[in-house]
């Protein structure tokens, strides 16, 4: 049996003008780990860094608030 991996996805949004709408911002992946806490600490580095991706017409990571 080969050993279990863990990925976390994630897309960050933000509300759009205050309304109720949400537009994404930005989007991310942890890679694969053997442990979910280090999956965890892949995504907090990421967010805390401002490190995530962004495609055209999204801010950048350091711009966003």
């Amino acid at each position: 049996m080969s050993a279990c991996t863990y990925r976390i996805d994630y897309t960050i949004t933000r509300c759009v003008d205050g309304s109720d709408d949400e537009a994404e911002i930005g989007f991310g992946s942890s890679g694969e780990w053997n442990h979910v806490g280090a999956a965890l600490y892949a995504i907090e580095s990421d967010i805390q860094n401002r490190m995530w991706e962004t495609t055209t017409g999204m801010p950048d990571p350091e711009d966003a608030s």
